[in-house]
């Protein structure tokens, strides 16, 4: 598993350790490989944060009208 979708847990405030940018509550995709992804390896480790399933983005039909002729 080279990436994970990790949401962090209730009242945890956890950074990224690259932008130094808050994880958003809804969950961000990350890296699991060199020095970023230990970091991530240990959060996931201690609780910070649990690995998820990212949101489900569906895609939305346009109906086009046909003009009568």
């Amino acid at each position: 598993m080279q990436h994970a979708f990790i949401i962090p847990n209730k009242g945890a405030l956890v950074r990224d350790p690259i932008t130094k940018a808050m994880l958003p509550e809804t969950g961000a995709t990350v890296t699991l490989l060199g020095g970023e992804g230990r970091y991530w390896r240990r959060r996931i480790r201690s609780g910070s944060v649990v690995v998820g399933k990212p949101p489900v983005i569906r895609k939305r039909t346009v109906k086009i009208k046909e003009e009568k002729k």
